[in-house]
């Protein structure tokens, strides 16, 4: 691939701490379609775990021990990096390790294909929805592909990001706004947020990531050196799921509706940030059977 400029297109950019369930994933999927040596991977903590999934891609190893701080922090450090990137390549893709961006294969095409041909100078949105595990009616594994095993999923606008970005622009609040007046949000695109995409991964990232803040907090100052959203406190993991399966399923994926009314509330979030209003929608989606394998290279 050195040397082909088609290969140097696109770079993506993440940041990851012990979720090795999503980055095996993320490796995966976008260093199958880009080439890993295209992925770059911020690794809060320098895990050796992360250098050994990520074998291949380029790891940016961070220290952990910012303590109250961990998003402004982490806000800055991928704006610095999608900004040099820029400066290299035509586009560069911003998500979390646990977000897979996909285009409908009813498009003919890959995420890979269309960024290839797709024009510059302008910040992608893609549409935001949540894989959701009915439990119930999803018994398969999800270790070697999400989608597939997982066919529902729900509406969740937080995850339509701006996160393809082909020219300057700053990201802000978690990269869910961008300083970007048009909304060009493709019908074919479209971002999956893996949080709830399986029972068990959920439950075991939520242990591993309070016993991580239960040991912080028995060493040195005793001051939580981690997002204080990571976890969760008076868990009730089989509530979570049992409510999905109470909610009016869709077949089918339409919808218009919900990108009308993010371009009918398009507007400016302050000086420079837009943004649109984050309706909420009751429906699960149960996805046409064209997207199974779509979050595999």
């Amino acid at each position: 691939m050195e040397g082909d400029v088609a290969d140097r297109l696109t770079a993506i950019l993440t940041i990851c701490r012990d979720d090795h369930f999503y980055l095996k994933r993320f490796v995966a999927y976008y260093g199958g379609l880009f080439g890993r040596e295209n992925l770059y991977i911020v690794s809060h903590g320098d895990e050796p775990e992360v250098r050994a999934l990520a074998q291949g891609c380029n790891v940016i190893p961070i220290p952990d021990t910012q303590t109250n701080n961990f998003t402004i922090l982490k806000s800055r450090t991928m704006n610095h990096m999608k900004d040099a990137l820029r400066q290299w390549f035509k586009h560069v893709i911003v998500v979390d390790v646990d977000e897979f961006l996909v285009v409908d294969p009813a498009a003919g095409m890959n995420l890979r294909e269309w960024l290839d041909g797709a024009d510059g100078g302008t910040i992608y949105t893609a549409m935001g929805m949540e894989i959701v595990h009915l439990r119930d009616r999803e018994p398969e594994p999800v270790e070697d592909g999400i989608i597939g095993p997982r066919m529902f999923a729900q509406i969740d606008l937080h995850y339509a990001k701006p996160c393809i970005v082909s020219r300057g622009g700053k990201l802000a609040r978690g990269g869910h706004y961008a300083a970007y007046r048009k909304l060009n949000m493709p019908d074919f695109l479209y971002l999956f947020h893996m949080k709830y995409c399986d029972f068990g991964v959920f439950e075991d990232t939520l242990n591993r990531r309070n016993a991580f803040v239960d040991e912080q907090a028995q060493h040195g100052d005793g001051k939580v050196r981690s997002n204080p959203q990571w976890f969760a406190k008076n868990r009730d993991d089989d509530a979570v799921f049992a409510k999905f399966a109470e909610r009016p399923i869709v077949e089918g994926l339409d919808l218009s509706h919900v990108r009308q009314g993010m371009h009918d509330t398009w507007r400016k979030r302050n000086d420079t940030l837009w943004h649109f209003t984050h309706t909420k929608y009751d429906e699960i989606y149960q996805l046409p059977a064209r997207f199974a394998g779509v979050d595999r290279a």
